[in-house]
């Protein structure tokens, strides 16, 4: 019997800006171990052929998202390094496709032969969003999780465990955070990783945000492109920094102040103008 073929070759933009962004996520030291996931809806890119891969086993979700039925995602593999999706994506990324039901998946091969590892642990998170995402016609349809130092080492102090407060923080020490995040970064209290717990509180806050923070674990972002996901991260990380250098240095940072911010709306809607903002 021949071997499958495979899907990559339709999808190497995607593959590559894989390979990109998580070159960045390392060098950035926010990809220990095999720290953090990457996922794009690929639907429209990838050629298959209705019940082409239908002798393929099944693996049962954990709950259904009949919004992603038929769907094709590549997604990075359980135990994957960031600096192994950066050397070689398409051995370390999985192309799966969903039931038509949307309670199961099946794993695709790839350009390497089979899939010789499920797909990550936080499964479950990013079909949760991916599927928010379609439900309500978004035009993003690539998600980022990460574990930015800065951002998560704000959370382990109780006061900027709320939305408000540390939005306030983020939007005051730098000013590219309110242009290019208007409407502010979610927050999810912890939850135990990969659960459906986690995924639930996910998909809601990602409605009303496109970047939300995990209370001492990380932050997740959906984007146009998985490079625009890692941009809603880096940004807010850099003024999680600037905060946290001036309170090691025993300043006490000024921040933006309220009409400082309020001029920043006209900035927001020139690039609004371009597609660079919400």
């Amino acid at each position: 019997m021949n071997a499958p073929r495979s899907l990559f070759g339709n999808i190497e933009q995607v593959l590559a800006d894989a390979g990109e962004v998580a070159a960045l996520l390392c060098q950035r030291g926010w990809a220990e171990r095999n720290a953090g996931n990457i996922s794009a809806d690929v639907t429209e890119l990838a050629d298959v052929a209705d019940g082409e891969f239908d002798h393929l086993p099944l693996t049962p979700l954990e709950s259904a998202c009949p919004e992603m039925a038929c769907r094709v995602m590549l997604i990075s593999r359980s135990g994957a390094r960031m600096r192994d999706v950066a050397k070689n994506p398409s051995v370390s990324m999985a192309a799966i496709g969903i039931s038509a039901d949307g309670r199961a998946y099946r794993p695709f091969q790839g350009a390497s032969g089979g899939m010789t590892r499920p797909p990550t642990s936080e499964l479950c998170v990013h079909l949760r969003v991916h599927q928010s995402l379609r439900a309500r016609s978004a035009v993003q349809s690539a998600i980022v999780h990460t574990h930015p130092t800065e951002l998560i080492a704000l959370t382990q102090a109780q006061e900027f465990c709320e939305e408000e407060k540390l939005n306030h923080i983020l939007w005051g020490m730098h000013p590219e955070v309110k242009v290019f995040i208007p409407e502010g970064v979610g927050f999810v209290p912890y939850l135990r990783p990969a659960s459906e717990g986690l995924a639930e509180a996910t998909a809601a806050a990602l409605d009303r945000h496109r970047i939300v923070v995990w209370e001492k674990h990380g932050a997740i972002a959906t984007g146009r492109s998985l490079a625009e996901a890692f941009d809603l991260i880096d940004t807010p990380n850099k003024s999680a920094q600037i905060y946290l250098l001036c309170r090691s240095a025993a300043l006490q940072p000024a921040g933006l102040t309220a009409a400082q911010l309020a001029e920043l709306k006209e900035v927001e809607r020139f690039f609004r103008s371009f597609g660079d903002s919400a």
